[in-house]
């Protein structure tokens, strides 16, 4: 399932919050879940969706959709004139949850921000998004960074790829079908890929020039880390099942970050900040 939410705000002079907005808005979807479902969000958090030794949150979020000439960035804060802005929060969930899951967040009344700036805001509707007709060849957009990374014998952080790596296409397919596993494993999927699919038929083409985008998780504490996405439009192909795990899901890796999340580019382009 896949829902827009309407964040509204009072203040009549803008508001204030992080640029590296994404790990407290993690939080907030966390702990929005929590309030309805303990045991759910218990799972999701601390364990996830597993499947060959690896574990997937199976959501993404995009970023903020911001209105046009309605904000401005200093330095590492992003200041908003807007009344209303838009977010779009995606699960893989069975059906039946997916009421449940977007009526926790009507009219949730939080705050986002850090010890430097914060923001108070309203979600004052919930739109859910009718699904996309999923076909072998689709063309997308990204509403948030997508990262793809590989790990170096000896270095201790990992490398973050740019699209048209000689490696990325493979290991972006890699983690795709990865999410099907642990979805199917899940139970969350009632079809099966079929086996045989070559890996050869299965293409990401970019259609865009990428665009570099730095994300802070953790910003100005010990723990910060940095890790880094491109936002891009790309075409790809591959069986429907495994595109739709990948809308939903996200795609990429640190979905639950809000990394990864897309759309469709057709019939309408979405744009955020």
């Amino acid at each position: 399932m896949r829902f827009r939410l309407t964040l509204s705000t009072s203040s009549v002079r803008g508001i204030t919050i992080p640029l590296n907005y994404q790990y407290p808005l993690s939080a907030w979807i966390y702990k929005t879940i929590h309030s309805g479902d303990h045991a759910f969000a218990g799972f999701l958090h601390e364990k996830g969706f597993e499947t060959g030794g690896k574990s997937f949150k199976l959501f993404t979020f995009s970023m903020l959709d911001i209105p046009h000439g309605k904000f401005t960035i200093q330095g590492d804060r992003l200041h908003i004139t807007a009344s209303e802005i838009s977010l779009d929060i995606s699960f893989l969930v069975p059906q039946a949850m997916q009421h449940f899951i977007s009526g926790l967040f009507n009219n949730q009344r939080f705050r986002l921000g850090d010890h430097n700036s914060q923001a108070d805001f309203l979600v004052s509707h919930v739109e859910m998004l009718a699904p996309p007709s999923f076909t072998e060849k689709m063309k997308f957009k990204t509403l948030s960074p997508l990262l793809v990374s590989h790990h170096i014998e000896g270095v201790r952080t990992a490398a973050y790829l740019r699209p048209g790596h000689h490696e990325y296409e493979r290991l972006f397919f890699d983690n795709l079908t990865a999410k099907f596993a642990a979805a199917l494993q899940a139970g969350l999927h009632v079809n099966k890929l079929d086996a045989d699919v070559p890996p050869e038929t299965m293409q990401l083409k970019l259609t865009s020039d990428p665009k570099t985008k730095g994300i802070l998780i953790k910003a100005n504490t010990p723990q910060q880390t940095k890790i880094i996405g491109y936002l891009f439009e790309f075409e790809i192909t591959a069986p429907p099942l495994l595109i739709y795990t990948g809308y939903y899901a996200g795609f990429g890796e640190k979905n639950s970050l809000g990394l990864g999340c897309c759309a469709p580019l057709s019939p309408q382009h979405h744009t955020s900040t």
